[in-house]
């Protein structure tokens, strides 16, 4: 039983599109001919990775260190695949897939890649809001709205004091626009441009932020559970920039000291209940809600408990696995996505029993357009 993995990280854009014939902007290109090998890091062993640019003396240093054993998918070891595992599922993954010679029969048809591009819309973020609204014992933010018309975004605008417009299919923070840093007629011009490709945007209230962070679920095809937390930090309009690398228990703890522990708890637990009745059977693995820790009106720490569904893979995803499997004990770690070239003379890292301990690493090969690295501190 082996799977076969794709680093696709256009695919919320070949979503907006919803045809197999998209065609990346150049930096999207760039960071997914960069990262092609990231997926080795959330690989189980014996699984393969589609990176026609393998640099095959790197993954051999870095699989002896970290005692890996993953493989590149070529035409030879193709006939023992059970499952493809791209990082978002589209009409573009799947041709991509089958274009690096992965079997049509295990991949997702066009019903379920229709009925996961709609699931993957904003407005299924919105449907999962309405149900915690329901279920939730504490008060949440007030719940966006999708609208159809470039009027109705300046008159949402106009009734709220800050706000933000989102593009229904978008990823790490782009496609969001603070509306009230923009003119009428430009926010019109924005609007009108979204609603025309897209159909629809999204409209919600800005909240006073003190934390960004994500819960982490699986979806075995029955049923959706939680399994951990993600802790990221972000640039501008939120644009992703990294992640904390950390056990689960800590990065609870650092929620804890600002939310009450029990609302993390019944809110995963309600969580997993809604993303199964909305998710499965139409999709199967790893999938992530971003949440908000904000100050209401009397300046007091609440939850925000979904701001987005991402039906794929994420950063947060990855930064999960390089904790329970590459981090040292007794040490805490970031990975870092930026937009410059890699270091190539990184300082030698210390490594412990195949665990990072101290130092940082690149996570994929070094190359002149993104870097994407793993870094480790002692504690003391």
């Amino acid at each position: 039983m082996a799977r076969v993995h794709l680093f696709n990280p256009e695919n919320d854009l070949a979503l907006a599109q919803g045809s197999s014939n998209y065609t990346a902007p150049p930096n999207a290109v760039a960071l997914h001919n960069a990262g092609e090998m990231l997926p080795m890091w959330y690989a189980t062993d014996g699984d393969y990775i589609i990176a026609p640019n393998a640099d095959a003396q790197w993954l051999r240093h870095v699989s002896q260190q970290f005692n890996l054993n993953i493989e590149i998918f070529n035409n030879s070891n193709k006939s023992n695949l059970t499952e493809a595992c791209p990082w978002g599922w589209s009409h573009d993954a799947r041709r991509q897939l089958i274009k690096a010679g992965v079997s049509d029969s295990i991949l997702y048809n066009d019903d379920k890649l229709n009925k996961l591009r709609r699931l993957s819309h904003r407005h299924t973020s919105l449907l999962v809001m309405q149900q915690l609204q329901q279920r939730l014992p504490f008060s949440i933010p007030p719940l966006p709205i999708e609208a159809l018309s470039p009027d109705e975004v300046v008159s949402y605008r106009n009734t709220h004091k800050g706000c933000f417009i989102k593009s229904p299919w978008s990823s790490s923070g782009r496609g969001v626009f603070d509306a009230s840093m923009l003119s009428s007629d430009e926010l019109m011009r924005r609007a009108n441009g979204i609603i025309r490709r897209q159909g629809s945007v999204m409209c919600e209230v800005a909240l006073n932020k003190i934390q960004d962070f994500a819960m982490l679920f699986y979806s075995n095809g029955q049923n959706v559970s939680f399994i951990g937390y993600s802790s990221f930090f972000t640039e501008h309009i939120g644009a992703y920039s990294g992640n904390i690398v950390a056990p689960d228990s800590e990065i609870k703890r650092q929620l804890s000291t600002m939310i009450d522990p029990k609302h993390l708890d019944i809110t995963s637990s309600v969580l997993s209940e809604i993303l199964t009745e909305f998710i499965t059977p139409h999709y199967t693995g790893f999938l992530g809600v971003d949440m908000l820790i904000y100050r209401d009106s009397n300046n007091q720490p609440c939850l925000a408990p979904c701001l987005e569904v991402n039906l794929r893979t994420t950063m947060g995803i990855v930064a999960w696995h390089l904790s329970n499997r590459f981090l040292a004990p007794g040490s805490l770690g970031k990975m870092k996505v930026e937009f410059k070239n890699s270091q190539t003379n990184l300082p030698t890292p210390v490594i412990y029993d195949h665990r990072l301990a101290e130092g940082t690493i690149n996570l994929v090969p070094p190359n002149n357009n993104f870097s994407i690295t793993f870094e480790a501190t002692p504690q003391p």
